[in-house]
């Protein structure tokens, strides 16, 4: 791991979620420095098979500890949690074992990539459609090594299985959601209606959505009702996001926050804009958790077992949205009504306890396949 502190934090409570941990260390960049690594590793990765997501964050030091973990103990299963530590295994070592190895897939990578590269021209173009090739290449061929692949949703099996070709998808897990979490403040709604949009500031597709909304919807919100705000919460904002602080606009950058349940139990909607994405919106899940109404785009619920004008609103195009928006934060009623049906789905289907059944069910036939 690096030194960024969310990482850290992870590694000091490892012990809310596993018996043991190690870790692996990769020494952090100054900004200017880890800018100038980027640039560079850019450009060398032309030169590469590996789409540079990839290449970026492959670890030697991961992979040193893999193989020293390996020689010394054995394991029921291995488990990789999402495509980009699959990169560092030690694939030499899985040859002549009975141990089945898992990929457990957030999403589909590659899905990602194709949304970027859809309409871009030149040099930019041509750029991002060799990336969209070359992470689709390397996503199917390294899940097919797999004995077994875990997806969130179905239509993400659907992509694996039919796309991609791949025989070993194993099962489909719920993104689970902690209830109590986020049960555990009350709600107190700010004075004036309130839009949160949350979510990791440093991930492409989260800044191209909050752009979106800035310049295309939220000043049809404001022309209904100039008294609303709009607060950005999530961590590490680039300038292009700062820059959309404005009081005179009613927009709020927060940047990196301590704790994002206050600001979920005090707004009146969220809306997840996305136009880039792929996998399940966790930050979907956890506003239910939370009874906050959403109002998304088709691509931000993607994934999700939900119903439009039932557990939350969907629209795609920015006049559809902003309708959507301030019907929620003009009619207390429809607001109460998505939130409790999308808290009871959550009750009932996403909470950690069914998601957690759902993953140790699908390796344990995992298991018993390897014995037969």
């Amino acid at each position: 791991m690096t030194a960024d502190p969310g990482q850290i934090e992870g590694a000091q409570r490892s012990d809310e979620y596993c018996s043991r941990s190690r870790w692996a260390h990769e020494p952090k960049a100054s900004l200017k420095l880890a800018r100038w690594k980027f640039l560079l590793g850019a450009l060398a990765n032309l030169f590469s098979r590996l789409p540079y997501a990839v290449a970026r964050f492959r670890s030697a030091s991961l992979r040193r500890l893999l193989v020293e973990t390996l020689k010394r103990e054995s394991f029921d299963i291995i488990v990789s949690d999402f495509l980009f530590p699959a990169a560092s295994m030690p694939w030499e070592m899985k040859e002549g074992t009975q141990t089945p190895w898992v990929l457990f897939q957030h999403n589909v990578e590659s899905m990602i990539w194709r949304r970027r590269a859809e309409g871009l021209t030149g040099v930019k173009g041509r750029y991002w459609k060799r990336q969209r090739d070359r992470m689709w290449r390397f996503e199917s061929q390294l899940s097919a090594r797999f004995d077994g692949v875990l997806a969130v949703s179905d239509e993400d099996s659907r992509i694996f299985r039919q796309e991609m070709k791949l025989s070993n998808v194993i099962g489909v897990v719920p993104t689970g959601v902690d209830l109590d979490y986020f049960q555990a403040l009350p709600k107190a709604p700010f004075p004036t209606p309130t839009v949160l949009f949350m979510g990791s500031m440093d991930w492409y597709a989260n800044v191209d959505a909050v752009l979106y909304f800035v310049s295309d919807i939220w000043p049809k919100v404001r022309e209904r009702l100039p008294e609303a705000t709009f607060l950005i919460v999530g961590r590490q904002p680039p300038s292009e996001i700062l820059a959309l602080h404005s009081t005179d606009m009613g927009v709020e950058v927060t940047g990196t926050v301590p704790d994002v349940r206050p600001y979920m139990r005090k707004a009146h909607v969220m809306v997840v804009p996305l136009r880039i994405g792929g996998g399940t919106r966790l930050k979907i899940y956890e506003a239910m958790a939370a009874e906050l109404p959403v109002v998304s785009t088709t691509v931000g619920a993607e994934g999700l077992p939900v119903v439009h004008g039932k557990h939350l609103l969907i629209a795609d195009d920015s006049a559809s949205i902003a309708n959507e928006v301030i019907r929620v934060l003009l009619s207390p009623d429809l607001a109460g009504s998505l939130s409790q049906n999308a808290f009871q789905e959550v009750v009932q289907f996403m909470s950690w306890k069914a998601a957690a059944s759902v993953f140790e069910s699908s390796c344990q036939g995992l298991l018993k396949e390897a014995t037969l």
